[in-house]
């Protein structure tokens, strides 16, 4: 069985230390952080499967981690992230749940408390993991029912500048028996792209895209019957979403676009009008 992988950041050596241990002789995978900058040089490269973060640290506070984590690196926003402190205010667990803290951890350690509290939120985390995979399983058995009933594939173009970000989508469509055709983004330039005959037609959003979708509310050019699906970039700004719903965009998919997402897109398509 794969050891879950925990990133510890606290600027007190000899507690980092014992932190690692007990995690270490208690079965996790630790890696350790001395500072803030530390742990985001750290999550650069590895992707752990919870966060215990010292609150007070010189130059970058824990809030001010746990600030840039949800908001810069929303692949990380299942993983839960817990504060260790010697000083728990009502003012400072307030400040932590509103930055989408998961617990609190008070100095001294107990460390029978940390290890309770390591392997309780883990656990969430599995059983919130195990609902979506049968959700996901579920939607996808319609999806493949409704695609026999309609007795053809369904036509998807993936537009995008960026042919990494939306592998997974284009495999997953591929894989539900749909026509995908990828498109690169600097063809919209051309103004020439014919994609009326779709009937799902995603783009990941870019200066490009923006000016596109504005050309095409000139120009009428948009699929007849089917639908527009912006893959939307991390905390795009509510103006941003609603001057490209003007456009004629029908659905939104916000980072890290996930899968059950398109394929409820896809289902809604394949069911009878």
């Amino acid at each position: 069985m794969t050891k879950k992988k925990i990133l510890c950041v606290e600027d007190e050596k000899l507690l980092l230390e014992d932190l690692r241990e007990e995690l270490d002789e208690a079965g996790y995978e630790v890696f350790t952080a001395g500072n803030g900058q530390e742990a985001l040089e750290c999550l650069a490269t590895q992707t752990p499967d919870l966060i215990i973060c010292d609150m007070m640290m010189p130059n970058m506070s824990g809030p001010e981690v746990l600030e840039h984590i949800r908001k810069d690196q929303p692949q990380l926003t299942r993983v839960p992230f817990i504060f260790l402190t010697a000083l728990a205010t009502r003012e400072d667990i307030i400040q932590g749940k509103k930055l989408g803290a998961d617990d609190y951890l008070t100095k001294p350690l107990d460390f029978d408390m940390l290890l309770a509290t390591v392997e309780t939120r883990l656990k969430e985390v599995e059983r919130i993991n195990q609902a979506h995979r049968q959700q996901l399983k579920r939607i996808e058995k319609a999806v493949r029912q409704s695609r026999e009933a309609q007795k053809r594939s369904l036509r998807v173009s993936i537009i995008s500048g960026l042919p990494k970000v939306t592998e997974p989508i284009r495999a997953a469509l591929e894989e539900l028996g749909c026509e995908v055709t990828l498109i690169p983004e600097e063809k919209l330039k051309t103004k020439s792209l014919d994609i009326g005959s779709q009937d799902l037609v995603f783009l990941v959003y870019s200066k490009i895209v923006h000016f596109f979708l504005q050309y095409m509310t000139n120009s009428g050019v948009r699929p007849k019957q089917g639908k527009i699906v912006l893959l939307a970039p991390p905390h795009m700004a509510d103006s941003v979403r609603s001057g490209l719903a003007e456009t004629g965009v029908d659905h939104f998919i916000d980072y890290p676009y996930r899968p059950v997402d398109v394929f409820k897109l896809v289902m809604g398509c394949l069911q009878p009008a």
